[in-house]
């Protein structure tokens, strides 16, 4: 706050938009509830979550009260708005920003980015932990910037695995904790930075390995197609072509949950200008599908950090990934298709290598 601009959540460097909600990092908020004057902290999210996690010395004022109880709020001192991933908090600060409380910002990335980041010790509610009924282990692979997933029904004790890398024992060990049957390997696209695993996976464990029908993958496999369902205890997952970063790219639908794979990463998508991707067909798949569903529809992608120019943060939303991503904010097809083939680094020494090995096995 102090007088100077906050940064926009995406991982490149670009002006300021006109009219941009101000947001404030995780870090720099930690230092302001550090220092002598502390901005009061509103919490937006309803009774239900902010029972699960809260930030410190905190208020409450769940957004749909916003309209009535904004000018209990106090005009000379800073405040910070913060939900569970932030959109909600954007809605809230655009509002108040009219209604004349100027010193506002939004959480970016909200309580489970400062939970991440800042204080472990606030439970990061939705990522690795149990979602009603449903289980989610989220699975990070440091050195590559890559992400598994463990989604797992607990009554019937049946599970899948999507996006898994090659060395497989962290998913082995996890399904032996759990007491869960595999039921099937899910890959969202044929990968070119890592050396994928369902093939070992498959081998140790006999689930079969599921992909897209456009893939010319020569292993043994099951073809899924638009609207297929994949099955495991009680939760079916709903498989959605979106093609673009390859031609054989999938995003699985579970429940309010969407693994994009890398179509839609945070802040960003994957490139296009590799093997058979394409840009038009990548703008309809963001657009014409993962963009129509609901806002706190929760992303889940295949990557994240610095080795993709990502920021260091797991999860999001369609919401908050619909105002801050900057793939998403081209503004046309003709935008996007300049945006999507211009400026990019050489592709990769070991691309063609690596897509050939993840094909064959």
């Amino acid at each position: 706050m102090d007088g100077e601009p906050l940064g926009l959540p995406h991982p490149f460097s670009r002006p300021e938009r006109e009219g941009a909600v101000p947001l404030i990092d995780p870090p720099a908020l930690a230092r302001l509830i550090a220092g002598p004057e502390p901005p009061l902290l509103v919490d937006v999210r309803p009774a239900a979550e902010r029972s699960l996690a809260r930030l410190p010395n905190d208020r409450h004022l769940p957004l749909p009260e916003l309209v009535r109880s904004y000018a209990t709020l106090p005009h000379g001192r800073p405040i910070v708005v913060y939900d569970q991933f932030g959109s909600g908090a954007r809605r809230a600060v655009e509002y108040l920003q009219r209604k004349g409380l100027s010193f506002t910002a939004a959480l970016e990335g909200g309580i489970d980015e400062f939970s991440r980041i800042v204080d472990p010790s606030i439970p990061r509610y939705r990522s690795g932990a149990r979602d009603g009924d449903l289980v989610l282990l989220q699975i990070p692979r440091y050195d590559s910037g890559c992400l598994a997933y463990l989604v797992a029904d607990p009554v019937e004790r049946k599970a899948v695995v999507i996006d898994p890398g090659r060395a497989v024992d962290p998913y082995l060990e996890a399904l032996r904790a759990g007491g869960w049957e595999l039921s099937a390997i899910l890959e969202t696209h044929t990968h070119a930075d890592h050396l994928a695993g369902h093939a070992a996976l498959h081998e140790r464990t006999d689930a079969p390995i599921e992909v897209s029908h456009r893939s010319p993958a020569s292993y043994p496999h099951h073809r899924l197609t638009e609207g297929d369902h994949v099955e495991f205890g009680g939760e079916v997952i709903t498989v959605l072509e979106t093609p673009g970063h390859t031609a054989d790219h999938l995003t699985l639908r579970l429940r309010d949950k969407i693994f994009t794979g890398d179509t839609l990463l945070i802040g960003a998508c994957g490139r296009t200008d590799l093997g058979d991707g394409n840009p038009d067909q990548l703008y309809e798949s963001l657009t014409g599908k993962l963009l129509r569903l609901p806002d706190d529809t929760e992303v889940l992608p295949a990557h994240f950090g610095k080795r993709h120019a990502l920021p260091e943060r797991y999860s999001s939303n369609v919401g908050f990934e619909r105002v801050t991503n900057e793939a998403l904010l081209q503004g046309s097809l003709e935008a996007f298709r300049t945006y999507m083939t211009e400026g990019w680094p050489p592709k990769p020494a070991e691309f063609d290598r690596i897509v050939r090995e993840n094909l064959e096995r």
